[in-house]
């Protein structure tokens, strides 16, 4: 499909909901926060360790340092009217310390003259990892950041944008096509329950609000701030669902000035882009941020129509079933895949008191794009019914129809931040958010409709958690904590099956409570040695019911022979359990900037319900909780030029929840045995060189995995003796970047900056017995990019994505195939100001 007019109607659509934001924002009173005006101080000569402590409460900010960097300094006396910046630099001279801002309210302490004032160095990098503001190098788990500026400069838009720019992030679209995606981290959750249901192995968070459905992946990620993935089991600041890892997407919000940014882009296959953001504050009590995300075209693919199934009818005993519509030819469609996407926030911050600050965020966003394809291998190779006379393109498809989706997405969020005392905070964030989505789909890449759907879903979430800690960086950190989460899920698809025979309803319906409470405790036992430990106790419940209607519109069916089930079929079903997980952790600090730790937990992820088509009694019942034991170890080693990380890990998961062939050959959820993932993952951040005009940075990230299915559940005999041993599904192997950032000063102020990237994801099955034809091979890609910047912070940059044009597939899925993106190209215009 062709757009004429590719920015015409996500312009209007952008215009209105703009106005609409900004209406509220308006209507709403808020406070921006500052760090640059003046502020009264008195800050009396003291250990350091306590008068930063006494800084950052006066000036309302976070003050990020090593507990053993400060030990044993003094600190000056500070006294008068004063930017907070000059007051902390006042209160470090002569300590060999100095102080760098690296966000809107935070600060950075850390060791002075390591290098020449003119040397390139790496920026500071600050993470909530914790849920408290730590340096990365001081966090003891394996995290990976991507500044939000830098996801832009990669096209990651969305969670699923992560796979190929993070090792270790894994997606798998086996069961559900490429509206269900199973996210993974480590190997773990490629097997998860694609229906909106299911219990996601790795736990999305935004801006601090957990997502309870894979649905949410969906979830447009635009004008961000940073993208925390956190590997490994979170048993205890984030609780259940958290087996494989969190990954927190942390947007932008109201900044101490004005400022914004706004970004058009035009590509290959028809595709535009336009992103735009304004902030700051409206008065010296308000502060507001409005940005809006539009994507439309894009789609590469090909539909043939079709093909050799236009017109067919089954045939029953030589009788050609003509009660039964013949498959349609949709006719020719180049460009298939197009999106026709909008999205916007508006974030409202607001000082209720002088300790006491209130951030709103209000989001949206529409999606009616086309749904991406599957195509078959030629017809040569496959004989199937299914085959509508394939070639060999894998960027042409034969289907009966060419669907788009329906997915909105939307809802509302609010974190509260109160100083209670000296030391003493409390933080609570609620949300309240929602989906609906209507999608289609036929996962065997063919117009014959051997299980074609229709589904409508409909999900709604609300959410409180609340956090008192002390957290400022002394000798005893503690944070103590309750959540709650209640989702409720509904979702009927609608079949059209040829193996049956027929048109049949799933109905489904499902409600989950969670409660958990939670407390960490970190402990400097000496200047170099940091003991923590954490746990958090977990009670789930939730009810499932539904019901099961062969339609049989055609007079034909064997719905209940097929299935071997009853018609209608009804079920009603409750779970309930809990749980106590945790984590204790050694780190020693050799100096400020180097340091080791080892640490050993649990993680738990809730029972529940499968969620596709349920036939049996036997499949109404729910399947048991997950559980698993890690054991991991890791160095951070930092200095000006260069950042190190590497980790080593090993886990071991009981009761594994798995989607499988169960005993009536169709899919579905259930507790498969016990797995186990093991690796070995590192990165490495160096400058490379830098004169006065030029530098040269070097990112390497690789992560080796190694997991296996050491018992199966299940009756089959041959499929027990196929599977134990077997890697799990969606954990390649290898899986590794490469990246070379270089810049130039140009004269007049310009700037030339250029990135060239190789990415390669290793082999990885997508199902559990897994087949050859269910196991995608190894691929690499190249990507570049070069940006012109004037001094006016106007900014033209062009990229180009796979550029050596491989044919790729991330998802085998027997005789079907979904095929990754050629060679693509474009170009764009940045402004900020």
């Amino acid at each position: 499909m062709t757009n004429s007019s590719p920015f015409a109607g996500a312009f209007k659509r952008g215009l209105l909901a703009c106005c609409a934001v900004a209406a509220v924002a308006v209507a709403t009173p808020v406070l921006a926060q500052g760090a640059t005006a003046p502020i009264a101080f008195a800050i009396e000569a003291q250990s350091l360790e306590t008068a930063l402590t006494g800084f950052a409460r006066a000036a309302d900010v976070q003050v990020v340092f090593s507990p053993e960097l400060v030990r044993g300094k003094r600190a000056n006396r500070v006294a008068g009217m004063m930017p907070p910046a000059q007051a902390l630099r006042q209160i470090l001279a002569g300590s060999g310390l100095v102080a760098t801002q690296v966000g809107e309210r935070t600060f950075s302490v850390s060791q002075a003259g390591a290098v020449s004032a003119d040397a390139a160095t790496l920026d500071e990098v600050i993470v909530t990892a914790q849920k408290r503001a730590q340096r990365i190098q001081d966090v003891p788990l394996a995290v990976t950041v991507l500044d939000g500026d830098d996801a832009a400069r990669r096209g990651i838009d969305s969670v699923v944008g992560l796979v190929d720019e993070v090792p270790g992030v894994s997606v798998n679209y086996a069961f559900g096509g490429t509206n269900y995606g199973l996210i993974s981290i480590r190997g773990i959750g490629g097997a998860d329950d694609y229906k909106p249901n299911g219990n996601p192995s790795v736990a999305l968070h935004v801006d601090g609000v957990y997502q309870t459905s894979n649905a949410y992946l969906g979830m447009p990620l635009f004008d961000l701030d940073r993208v925390e993935i956190l590997k490994g089991p979170q048993g205890t600041l984030y609780g259940r669902n958290t087996t494989a890892g969190v990954i927190n997407a942390i947007t932008k919000g109201p900044g101490d000035t004005v400022e914004g940014s706004g970004r058009i882009e035009v590509g290959s296959y028809d595709y535009a882009a336009m992103e735009a953001a304004v902030g700051g504050p409206l008065s010296d009590t308000v502060g507001v941020r409005l940005a809006v995300l539009a994507e439309q075209g894009g789609g590469f693919m090909t539909g043939a129509g079709a093909g050799d199934l236009a017109g067919f009818q089954p045939v029953i005993g030589g009788v050609t079933q003509t009660q039964v519509p013949a498959i349609v030819d949709p006719g020719r469609r180049e460009g298939f895949g197009d999106k026709d996407l909008f999205a916007g926030r508006a974030t409202v911050s607001m000082d209720l008191a002088p300790e006491t600050n209130l951030t709103v965020k209000l989001f949206g966003s529409r999606d009616r794009g086309d749904t991406r394809q599957y195509d078959r291998i030629s017809a040569a190779l496959d004989s199937n019914i299914a085959n509508a006379g394939e070639n060999d393109d894998p960027y042409e498809f034969y289907s009966s129809e060419y669907p788009t989706q329906s997915i909105d997405i939307y809802g509302v969020s609010a974190l509260l931040n109160h100083a209670l005392g000296d030391n003493l905070n409390l933080a609570v964030i609620g949300n309240v958010q929602g989906t609906t989505r209507s999608v289609q789909g036929n996962g065997d890449g063919s117009p014959y409709p051997a299980s074609r759907f229709d589904a409508d879903e409909k999900l709604s979430q609300t959410s409180l958690e609340m956090r008192l800690s002390d957290d400022t960086g002394g000798r005893l950190d503690w944070i103590a904590g309750a959540f709650y989460v209640s989702d409720d899920i509904d979702f009927d698809t609608h079949w059209t099956s040829y193996t049956a025979r027929t048109k049949y309803d799933n109905l489904h319906k499902q409600t989950r409570n969670s409660f958990a409470v939670f407390g960490q405790v970190d402990y400097d036992l000496t200047e170099k040695l940091t003991l923590s430990g954490g746990l958090r106790y977990t009670r789930d419940e939730a009810t499932f019911s539904g019901r099961n209607d062969d339609l049989n519109p055609w007079g034909v069916s064997t719905f209940t022979t097929t299935f071997a089930t009853t018609n209608p079929f009804v079920w009603d079903r409750s779970f309930e359990d809990d749980n106590v997980s945790g984590r204790g952790t050694a780190r020693y600090a050799f100096t400020p900037n180097l340091n080791v730790f080892v640490s050993a937990g649990t993680g738990y992820r809730g029972g529940g319900f499968d969620g596709t088509s349920i036939f049996t009694q036997a499949e109404t019942l729910p399947f048991d909780s997950e559980t698993v034991t890690a054991y991991e170890t890791g160095l951070r080693w930092t200095t000006p030029r260069l950042r190190v990380s590497l980790d080593a890990f090993s886990y071991r998961f009981k009761e594994l929840q798995a989607t499988t062939r169960l005993a009536n050959d169709t899919n579905g959820r259930a507790n498969v045995g016990e797995a186990e993932s093991q690796g070995i993952e590192f990165a490495v951040n160096a400058v490379l060189f830098e004169t006065a005009r030029q530098t040269l940075d070097l990112d390497v990230a690789a992560a080796f995995l190694d997991t296996e299915i050491i018992s199966f559940s299940s009756a089959r005999v041959a499929e027990v003796l196929s599977t134990v041993g077997d890697p799990l599904p969606g954990a390649p192997d290898v899986t590794a970047t490469v990246s070379l950032n270089h810049g130039l000063v140009l004269d007049n102020g310009w700037r030339l900056d250029s990135r060239l990237s190789v990415s390669h994801h290793g082999e990885e099955s997508n199902r559990l017995n897994a087949a050859p034809n269910n196991t995608a091979e190894a691929y690499t890609l190249l990507n570049a990019r070069i940006e012109l910047e004037t001094s006016a912070a106007w900014a033209l940059y062009a990229y180009g994505r796979n550029i050596t044009d491989e044919v790729y597939f991330p998802e085998l899925n027997g005789a079907s195939r979904l095929v990754g993106a050629p060679a693509t190209y474009g170009v764009g215009l940045r402004y900020a100001f």
